[in-house]
């Protein structure tokens, strides 16, 4: 978990050196978030959308992916998705229950009282206020004097043009001394301008009515029912808009296992926005070399969201649960901040040591994790420097299905089993020693069925660790602690356990002999099955073609790419299976096979050439806004 936990304290550290403001309040995604390009394109507004298909689809769906994206964050150590913290809902209720309604009436009430300072029955100017007007005017004329005689000065050449120059200032200064004293006196300035205030304050406060009423105005009118709007309160302008298209604001990085640990032990050290437990994970990662991704800080703009007319004095709130105090993250408040940019990544690579075994990897009892994305069961290797490399699972069908979440409770059940081993080792005799191998304990997949809405910190218990008990008939005392601990298998989400100590023999009678009883060997349940897929037309092999397999009738998955040969090999149990394999340029294409026996089984399918291409993206952070107090005047 660390690594992933480097990443994202390195694009953050990216983000706030490049584009951040004060408010700016980044936080890390701990769940797994995956979109693809359909999704994601879906929530642009229908303007933008040339593909009537799409527009259809989008109203239709875009309700769940927008309502994930609003989420609104209740604690400040993490964010995540929170339907029932929506901003939708929020923002319409501030609308709702603020003091626009009185203000309005009130306002009116104003606007209905004409001054009878400043306007008589006739609806003309007062004397006083014509007064007012004369004087003022008679003052400004004096003080136009005084500042075009004041430029006279650059002009003056003798000591006499400069003395007259002077007792002139002094002359017009004395007028426009004159002159303000009447305009106070004879022109009622005082009064005047009380009253010119008052009104000035009743146009302010109708500014602000204007705004607040523009905001409610804008939001109902994106919530209407009807067929063709009902969807655009829905709709996310992406900053960059082309994002999902092309390689528009884009950026690759490579980050090395020492700059990995650095930034973890940043992350740790600072511990800000980042929770302790998830700091606290502790998994072997050893075989991590560097880790490549492209990133991209992408903005999300709303156009039914105006929050300026809260900023306002006249805004007012009297419900019990106040909007924001301008520093606290917690559900106390109904608006603390909103989810204003997306940290998003993909391609990640994972670069492994050379001398990973890629048996392990492709081992169907094991998931391999990086963070919460689950891993390929195939090592992959560059042609151009022979490294070795791990990549994610991108399918969301295969990420969210029955079969991976049964996989991850297996495997959660076999760990408990294991660490109850582990406690128990000590009450062992030296007759029965446990082999080592007994106690590794398998990858630990805890996480993996809370891929869709769930979240990491309710399973951070599951990934504490266990402390071995001593049996309390016979202690024994602890042997030299061997060099290398035991650890997890790579790449799993088990702790690292502690090394148990090896019981000390104690004599005891020579045990007679018993016969043991020869093994019958078990015959083969597994199938080496060969996929060789090709393009329908020229039958040229299709490389990087993404295979998905999951099992029908048992809980196998698999998720494994072609050879620039097209073709593959995977280790598959005796069981019915059904097969998705897609890539860019070409049609889906889903079918069902069967493995009968241990005999290898070769397979052949080819792919119909369309225009279609396959994007997913990792959502591994987002940068909220905090807001600032609400009302200002609280």
């Amino acid at each position: 978990m660390k690594y992933f936990v480097a990443v994202y304290q390195k694009l953050k550290n990216i983000y706030m050196s490049q584009s951040s403001m004060e408010n700016d309040l980044p936080m890390i995604c701990p769940s797994l978030r995956i979109y693809d390009n359909e999704e994601l394109e879906l929530l642009k507004p229908q303007s933008l959308l040339n593909d009537e298909q799409k527009k259809a689809l989008s109203i239709i769906k875009k309700q769940n992916v927008a309502y994930e994206l609003n989420s609104v964050p209740i604690s400040p150590n993490f964010w995540d998705l929170n339907p029932n913290n929506s901003l939708f809902d929020i923002y319409r209720d501030i609308l709702d229950k603020n003091n626009l309604k009185d203000l309005e009436e009130n306002l009116d009430k104003v606007l209905e009282t004409k001054s009878t300072i400043l306007f008589d029955a006739k609806n003309s100017d007062t004397k006083e206020f014509k007064a007012y007007k004369k004087y003022r005017t008679l003052h400004e004329d004096a003080v136009n004097k005084v500042t075009d005689h004041l430029l006279l000065f650059e002009t003056l050449e003798t000591d006499e043009e400069k003395s007259n120059w002077n007792d002139r200032l002094i002359t017009l200064n004395n007028l426009k001394e004159l002159a303000f004293s009447e305009w106070k006196v004879k022109g009622s300035k005082d009064n005047i301008e009380k009253e010119l205030a008052r009104i000035n304050k009743s146009s302010d406060a109708d500014l602000y009515l204007a705004m607040a009423q523009n905001a409610k105005h804008t939001f109902e009118a994106a919530e209407k029912t009807d067929v063709v709007s009902n969807s655009s309160i829905h709709d996310i302008n992406f900053i960059p808009y082309d994002f999902m298209e092309n390689e528009s604001g884009w950026n690759s990085m490579r980050i090395e296992k020492s700059e990995l640990e650095g930034l973890h032990s940043e992350a740790k050290n600072s511990n800000e926005n980042i929770p302790s437990e998830i700091l606290s994970i502790d998994y072997d990662e050893s075989m991590i070399q560097a880790v490549e991704m492209d990133y991209s800080f992408v903005h999300l703009k709303r156009n039914w969201f105006n929050k300026n007319f809260m900023l306002s004095d006249y805004f007012e709130w009297k419900e019990p649960k106040k909007i924001s105090d301008g520093q606290t993250i917690s559900n106390d408040f109904k608006l603390p901040a909103f989810p204003k940019t997306m940290i998003l990544i993909k391609n990640l690579k994972v670069i492994l040591d050379p001398s990973i075994n890629s048996a392990n990897v492709s081992n169907t009892e094991q998931l391999i994790y990086f963070g919460p994305m689950v891993m390929k069961q195939q090592v992959f290797v560059n042609k151009n420097n022979n490294q070795k490399f791990l990549k994610a699972i991108t399918n969301i069908k295969t990420i969210k299905s029955d079969q991976l979440n049964y996989l991850a409770k297996k495997t959660v059940i076999a760990e408990t089993q294991k660490a109850n081993i582990i406690n128990n080792f000590s009450a062992r005799t030296a007759l029965e020693p446990e082999p080592a191998e007994n106690i590794k304990t398998a990858a630990n997949a805890s996480f993996t069925g809370k891929t869709n809405m769930g979240n990491i910190l309710n399973n951070i218990k599951n990934l504490s660790p266990l402390n071995p008990m001593p049996h309390g008939a016979s202690p024994v005392q602890p042997a030299p602690q061997p060099t290398n601990p035991i650890k997890t298998p790579w790449g799993s989400w088990g702790p690292k356990f502690p090394t148990i100590p090896t019981p000390t023999p104690t004599p005891v009678p020579t045990p007679v002999p018993t016969p043991i009883p020869v093994p019958v060997p078990q015959p083969p349940t597994d199938a080496v099955v060969q996929f060789r897929i090709s393009d329908k037309i020229n039958n040229e092999p299709v490389y990087k073609c993404a295979i998905s397999i999951k099992g029908t009738n048992n809980n196998r998955i698999f998720e494994i790419e072609s050879n620039e040969a097209g073709i593959v090999s995977q280790l598959i149990p005796i069981g019915e299976y059904s097969i998705e394999l897609r890539i860019d340029d070409y049609a889906v294409l889903n079918q069902n096979f069967s493995v009968n026996s241990a005999m290898p089984l070769n397979l052949e399918y080819k792919l119909q050439r369309e225009e279609v291409k396959f994007k997913s993206f990792f959502l591994i952070g987002m940068i909220c806004e905090r807001m600032p107090q609400i009302p200002v005047n609280q």
